[in-house]
């Protein structure tokens, strides 16, 4: 095979050179939709162009024939590349696979085999000639009926592709658009160029310029899927995900500008496309100007805000951050909306609910205290004439009198109790609990508390133990009168459930803190079970609900209890297996700070 040199190899040479230049770059990026397709594209009008230099370069009818036939390698595969790109490139969800691509590939794949077993039948080029006397040898070729079989083919891919890149242009918004609309401006230079060359005018055409107008058009898709990646997707891609989500999204430049949004966010605005791209954000946003004034240069922002829209409150997080170029350049802002209206009416609402809960509950406090203070009043009434009629009636001859107000007097100190129990429990919960603070001997608290239980150990034949495991002269500072209360209620709990039984008290310091005295008050009682312990220090909670329950109560006592250890700084546990019996941990400090608990249950110092 000879060669001839002809100075007209140099453009298709450099053509070349950039398209494979491009086809290694798409390549390096191939994990971006389109970037495969344009590689494939790419690679075909490179080994179209480098068949079509040796060609020119043959002085024979063989040789050039063999490296036409070479050729139409690249030129069968490069419409159909321009179709995968497109369908890729608008829509991502659908990628091109091998299954997919192989119904396309059939046509030339044929072409291909009557194109090189065309001296058989002639169908592709009905004659063929070499012509010498131009700058370079050339063929000149009467093409057969499939060669125009195979142009209406490559036309076909080729008018799909372009419509769907049209189709997209039309589609997407913003800066997004101009993405779009180079490639969709590269798809008309090998349309214009090969109608030419395959036309009558092909006599103005020295070489065939189409792998060139092919190679620009590769050019201006690189462009198009790299040169304007403003979130390094594709335009179509943006639209699958953005145009989707719930958040309203715009994208505003650096003169304030809104250059791009979402669907979400136009349901926000409530306006037409054509009165939000390209427009201030003051005309966009007209009915916030307060909000555009606040938030007009500020690069980075995360908070709530609230406005009107249609006649209704709407609560949205505000996320603003800049955007930036490759040079790290800021070339605008991306907002994001989010709207948590429903999340946040739901908490107004909850936290109404809870303010009318706790008002509800301090007015039920105050009620109580009332109520309780007014029953007092004619029960320690009550309770007084008759134990002045005991007494009167104790020198007469009737015997059953004297029993009647003995019952009577009992029923009144039980009622009594149970109301100064109310009366603690809403002054607890009204904040209005307070400390007297005294200097007391330990020693005679518990000799007090034995005496004071003895009546209800006897009821049930129980006997008490005291082990005192400290100084009999130890002393604390609290109030005397609460740290009795909480000993009595824990006995009296510890007596009442017991029968037959031995209840151990243990007086001693804390073993973790020695600046704090434990009471451990153990039984062999009945106990409580697990889910039982969780709610033993609730207000009215009582371990056995039946209609026809053995023990009575109100079941303040231990919840009293609770709130005086911490009111004391204190704590309170307790351990329990059901049948076995029950064990209660009273810590105290030796000293306490005088203080009140308030509404919220929290203490304060007075």
């Amino acid at each position: 095979m000879t060669w001839q040199y002809t100075p007209y190899i140099i453009p298709i040479l450099i053509a070349s050179i950039v398209s494979f230049t491009v086809a290694i770059l798409a390549w390096k990026r191939r994990a971006i939709y389109g970037a495969t397709p344009l590689v494939v594209l790419m690679v075909s009008i490179t080994q179209w162009m480098v068949a079509y230099i040796l060609e020119i370069g043959s002085t024979t009818t063989a040789s050039n024939l063999l490296w036409a036939n070479i050729a139409y390698i690249g030129i069968v595969l490069g419409p159909v590349a321009w179709m995968f790109f497109a369908i890729e490139y608008t829509n991502p969800i659908k990628k091109v696979t091998l299954r997919t691509a192989v119904p396309f590939l059939i046509e030339p794949a044929f072409i291909l085999l009557v194109a090189w077993t065309d001296n058989l039948h002639h169908l592709f080029r009905a004659t063929v000639a070499l012509d010498v006397s131009g700058p370079f040898a050339y063929l000149v070729i009467t093409r057969g009926p499939l060669f125009w079989v195979h142009v209406a083919y490559s036309y076909g891919v080729l008018t799909y592709g372009t419509y769907r890149l049209i189709r997209a242009y039309f589609h997407t918004s913003g800066i997004y658009r101009a993405q779009i609309g180079v490639s969709v401006l590269g798809t008309f230079a090998p349309w214009i160029i090969n109608i030419l060359y395959i036309s009558p005018a092909a006599s103005l055409f020295i070489i065939d310029p189409t792998p060139i107008a092919f190679m620009v058009t590769g050019v201006m898709f690189a462009w198009g899927i790299f040169g304007y990646r403003l979130m390094d997707i594709s335009p179509v891609a943006r639209n699958s995900v953005i145009e989707q989500m719930d958040d309203g999204m715009f994208v505003v430049d650096t003169l304030n500008r809104v250059v791009d949004i979402n669907a979400a966010a136009q349901a926000v605005l409530r306006k037409p496309i054509d009165r939000i791209i390209g427009l201030p954000i003051e005309e966009v946003f007209d009915e916030w100007s307060h909000l555009v004034e606040q938030y007009r240069d500020v690069e980075r922002a995360n908070t709530q805000i609230r406005f009107s829209n249609g006649g209704q409150t709407h609560f949205y997080n505000l996320n603003i951050s800049p955007l930036h170029d490759k040079q790290g350049r800021v070339t605008g802002r991306l907002v994001m909306l989010y709207n948590n209206t429903e999340q946040r009416m739901a908490e107004i609402a909850l936290r109404e609910a809870k303010e009318a809960a706790e008002a509800a509950n301090r007015a039920k406090s105050t009620f109580l205290a009332n109520m309780s203070h007014e029953l007092r009043t004619p029960l320690t009434a009550i309770i007084g004439y008759s134990e002045l009629l005991q007494e009167q009636t104790a020198v007469m001859d009737d015997t059953n009198l004297p029993q009647r107000l003995q019952k009577i007097s009992v029923s009144a100190d039980h009622l009594l109790h149970i109301i100064n129990d109310l009366l603690d429990l809403s002054k607890v919960e009204a904040g209005q609990m307070t400390l007297s603070i005294s200097s007391f001997n330990v020693t005679s608290v518990i000799e007090s508390v034995q005496v004071v239980v003895q009546p209800t150990l006897a009821e049930n034949n129980n006997h008490l133990t005291v082990h005192f495991n400290l100084d009999t002269d130890l002393t604390m500072e609290a109030d005397q009168a609460k740290v009795r209360q909480i000993l009595l209620n824990i006995l009296h709990n510890a007596a009442k459930f017991t029968k037959d039984g031995e209840i151990v008290l243990t007086v001693q310091h804390d073993p973790a803190d020695a600046s704090q005295i434990m009471f451990q008050i153990t039984d062999n009682g009945i106990g409580i079970s697990e889910i039982q312990v969780k709610q033993l220090f609730r207000p009215f909670f009582q371990a056995d609900l039946s209609p026809t329950r053995r023990y009575g109560g109100t079941g303040l006592g231990l919840a009293i209890s609770y709130h005086l250890c911490k009111l004391m700084n204190g704590d309170i546990q307790v351990q329990s297996k059901l049948g076995e019996g029950t064990c209660f941990n009273i810590f105290l400090p030796l000293v306490t700070s005088e203080k009140t608990i308030s509404a919220n249950g929290e203490t304060a110092h007075l």
